[in-house]
């Protein structure tokens, strides 16, 4: 049960910050940004995994940089969303 919920957990900040950078208008270049949401997300399954949750210090690091990023990606153009979404595609398609 509480694997069921961290893997919930995880799936809905991915979805979250795919939904941000679908949904928002830059300061650094959409493929750095896809970038860093990915890395950022495989550091939260990794440290979800490893059974921190909120109020572990891994976490509550990892959601700040999520915040910092969600700032970030909020700037995005148009044109460089649709580019930060393709390259955040690519990366899962490479992990998977």
């Amino acid at each position: 049960m509480k694997k069921m919920m961290k893997t919930t957990l995880a799936i809905m900040i991915v979805v979250s910050l795919v939904l941000a950078m679908a949904s928002c208008g830059g300061g650094n270049g959409p493929k750095s940004l896809a970038r860093q949401s990915f890395d950022l997300m495989m550091e939260l399954t990794k440290a979800m995994s490893d059974g921190a949750g909120p109020g572990d210090a891994r976490y509550d690091a990892v959601m700040k940089k999520s915040e910092a990023l969600q700032k970030k990606v909020d700037q995005l153009s148009e044109a460089d969303r649709k580019i930060a979404e393709a390259e955040l595609a690519r990366l899962f398609k490479e992990a998977n």
